[in-house]
């Protein structure tokens, strides 16, 4: 009986670990692309620079086979696009999508 629970303990654990390890690996791709935003920040046309590297993030989600749907590090940059589209604070969405990034980096 114990020996049983202790599997499922460790089954559990290593369950974790191992969405953990997916989750962060998400957040560092998501890093590495707002990096190359804030790289452009000063550029004329925001909105297709930013609609091309948000399209180059989700490509090497994608190819990578690693979830994309409903998840935070997806969220912001949908959030962040939908900002520089209305024209709202376009480099004050950038920069916060790569604070944010930064913080879920570390």
């Amino acid at each position: 009986m114990v020996l049983a629970s202790t599997l499922k303990k460790d089954k559990r654990r290593s369950e974790a670990f191992n969405q953990e390890r997916i989750n962060n690996q998400c957040w560092e791709a998501s890093l590495k692309y707002s990096n190359m935003l804030i790289k452009n920040i000063d550029s004329k046309d925001l909105y297709s620079i930013s609609a091309s590297i948000y399209g180059q993030y989700m490509s090497e989600l994608k190819s990578r086979s690693l979830p994309m749907e409903n998840k935070n590090y997806t969220q912001i940059w949908t959030t962040m696009l939908n900002s520089i589209k209305r024209g709202n604070h376009s480099r004050m969405a950038i920069k916060l999508l790569h604070q944010t990034n930064c913080q879920h980096s570390s």
